[in-house]
């Protein structure tokens, strides 16, 4: 399929809870937050908020979440609220770990690096033996400009695997802080984050990205099925490898995932345009121009969509079964617009990655 970006829908970069690789109930909070930030990388911020109000009726000290929460009122335009909220409940108790978080959150989705890296040393501060704490901070530090920002995000991180060696987003932090160094180096850390939790969206969006972006395939085709067995109705999961395989010019296979996504979330805007890509390329020009016009009914206004329309029309008018264009599969989704690349325990993932900037 010529060209394809591999993309993970929503960039925001969430960073997800990190707390030790032990107790069944631990990983099983840690799985509830990363299918909270999956719906993020999605644009499904509402159901995001359901999810996390949820896990929080459970789980109402865990220092992610709050980080999330924090992350999605500011991309919600709800900075404001959130933001009167924290006060009062720091007013209470100033050392209210999870309301620090929180802020975290807001501050970076408002764009607010240097408060955040404030708010952050707050929370260090009294959570010292709190690896998800040192995560969060070195996530804010790696926002900041300067070397010396960069050694001490370094220092941060390595202090938080200190803690929890099994710690997936410290462990992801690290490898994009050496992507560019030390690819080698970086991938030993993204395959420890899968292995520390192998359903992680985080941990196998950095992997598989890697792979594919040294033209890895067979490899990036491997780990994309060994998240699938984890998280068989992973969205991100299925769309990555559709794409991988279109780029190979396997169109029907490609399709089969697609549609697989559709099932539950039949009107993704980015799933809806790949699909109308994968049956031009299979010279199905009129089944792509009723796809894509359903696309356009549901996101007006999609420059791209209406472009991909056009082709379809054009093949449909000529009565040929594709027209040989190069474009990419999936462009930039309308939703990712204000949101920041990926960051990783503290910047959404939104997504996810919260903090982690993409290679």
């Amino acid at each position: 399929m010529r060209t394809r970006l591999l993309t993970a829908i929503l960039a925001f970069q969430v960073l997800l809870t990190f707390v030790p690789f032990a107790s069944g109930a631990e990983n099983m909070v840690e799985e509830e937050l990363d299918q909270v930030t999956d719906l993020m990388r999605m644009g499904r911020l509402d159901e995001a908020v359901r999810g996390l109000n949820d896990m929080q009726a459970t789980y109402p000290d865990h220092l992610r979440s709050w980080l999330v929460r924090g992350l999605v009122m500011a991309y919600s335009d709800r900075f404001a609220e959130g933001l009167s909220e924290v006060e009062d409940r720091l007013t209470s108790n100033p050392q209210d770990r999870a309301a620090l978080a929180f802020e975290v959150g807001l501050r970076v989705g408002n764009g607010e690096f240097a408060a955040a890296r404030t708010v952050s040393e707050r929370l260090v501060q009294f959570s010292p033996e709190s690896a998800d704490a040192w995560d969060i901070h070195g996530g804010v530090l790696s926002l900041q400009d300067g070397a010396d920002s960069r050694s001490d995000a370094r220092a941060a991180l390595d202090r938080a695997l200190a803690i929890d060696p099994h710690h997936v987003d410290a462990l992801i932090n690290r490898g994009e802080q050496v992507m560019a160094t030390d690819p080698v180096e970086a991938e030993r850390y993204f395959r420890r984050a899968v292995d520390s939790r192998p359903g992680s969206t985080d941990a196998n969006e950095a992997l598989t990205t890697l792979l594919v972006s040294q033209n890895r395939t067979a490899e990036a085709l491997e780990a994309y099925d060994s998240w699938l067995r984890e998280r068989p109705l992973s969205s991100l999961a299925l769309m990555g490898k559709a794409v991988l395989l279109a780029d190979q010019g396997k169109y029907e296979d490609a399709l089969w995932l697609v549609e697989s996504v559709l099932k539950n979330d039949p009107e993704n805007r980015d799933v809806l345009y790949l699909k109308g890509a994968l049956l031009i390329d299979l010279g199905r020009s009129q089944e792509a121009v009723d796809v894509l016009n359903t696309l356009i009914e549901l996101h007006p206004s999609d420059d791209a969509a209406e472009a991909l329309r056009s082709e379809a029309a054009a093949a449909v008018q000529a009565g040929v079964s594709a027209v040989s264009v190069n474009r990419t599969t999936v462009p930039p989704t309308t939703a990712q617009t204000s949101l920041p690349t990926s960051l990783s325990v503290v910047a959404l993932s939104v997504a996810l990655l919260l903090f982690r900037p993409r290679q």
